[in-house]
């Protein structure tokens, strides 16, 4: 017994040792490590940045397993920090770095999007990957550029079944397509309000034109029933010119029917009329977008009998923005 006593003290310094530093080890390290530098590589045209901070938390966790074609091993944890880089006032894109298990230790990405999610470009933080210099020299990073979610699915497919890299840097090549679809679902989720901000006054300008001031209402979100498909209202702005005169409104909705699941943006001007209607990140095919574009110019007085989900969709929307 006394020599059980006696090794007692000898396993808990192990244990120190050994267990909980590997341990620190696997927590993600999700910031950049030296902002200034960073940020301005991989947006040289920057020229200020703000850091937005959020905890990772066991909902979110959740919601990434749902989107992602692989089962996540790794803890995703923990305080994560985005970074919104301006250029001239106007958001040119957002930074958000990941760590990830790799066959040489952990790798850390600091990947760059744009607001629509896809990649303008990404470099390592850390990597002590021996392949990691001749993969980025390679076709490869460049190719990565101006992919969303669904492209880095496919890219992933292809490099998993043996294509698209050599053998020797096939390893890293994963580590960082499945860094890159994590980025973006946790982005998405996470992020979700800041990013409808961001998005808000490039869509209004592109609408109302430049001088433009869009300004939340802070809209909770309301779920519509009534409709026969998921539609929720997630956000409105009122949009003024730099008089402050009000030229139009703008709202964001989440849509869920067959063939179309993601936010839809809507634009309607100081008439109540439907001036533009556009998904954000773009349309998954042409009969989604043919649907709901033949509806710009519409008023609500031009939907007393809807026949189609467009149709429901554009009527339950011009409703809210004629309520008080």
């Amino acid at each position: 017994m006394n020599g059980i006593q006696r090794l007692i003290p000898i396993v808990v310094a192990f244990f120190m040792c050994v267990v909980l530093p590997e341990q620190a080890s696997a927590q993600a390290y999700c910031a950049l490590r030296d902002p200034v530098r960073e940020v301005y590589q991989l947006f040289p045209q920057g020229d200020r940045y703000r850091t937005l901070t959020a905890t990772v938390g066991p909902e979110h966790r959740e919601n990434l397993s749902q989107q992602l074609p692989f089962t996540i091993h790794f803890n995703e944890f923990g305080r994560h920090s985005l970074y919104e880089v301006f250029q001239s006032g106007r958001t040119a894109g957002i930074i958000h770095v990941r760590s990830e298990r790799g066959r040489w230790g952990l790798v850390e990405i600091c990947w760059a999007l744009d607001l629509n999610m896809k990649v303008l470009g990404f470099q390592f933080q850390r990597c002590r990957d021996p392949q990691a210099s001749k993969l980025m020299e390679g076709p490869f990073p460049q190719k990565l550029k101006g992919m969303g979610f669904d492209q880095l699915k496919q890219e992933l497919s292809l490099v998993e079944s043996g294509g698209e890299v050599p053998a020797d840097q096939r390893a890293l090549a994963i580590t960082i397509l499945k860094s890159g679809l994590k980025t973006i679902a946790l982005t998405e989720d996470v992020w979700r309000d800041e990013l409808s901000e961001m998005r808000a006054r490039p869509f209004a300008e592109s609408v109302f034109g430049s001088e433009v001031v869009s300004e939340s209402s802070e809209l909770q979100p309301i779920p519509v029933p009534e409709v026969g498909f998921k539609l929720e209202f997630k956000g409105e702005w009122a949009v003024r010119n730099k008089s402050g005169d009000s030229i139009g409104t703008l709202i964001l909705t989440s849509i869920d029917l067959a063939g179309l699941k993601g936010d839809l943006w809507w634009a309607i001007d100081s008439e109540r009329r439907l001036k533009r209607i556009d998904c954000q990140g773009g349309w998954p095919d042409e009969r989604s977008m043919t649907a709901f574009k033949q509806l710009e110019s519409r008023r609500i007085s031009d939907f007393s009998d809807c026949a189609t989900a467009a149709e429901l969709a554009a009527e339950a929307v011009l409703e809210q923005q004629e309520s008080p």
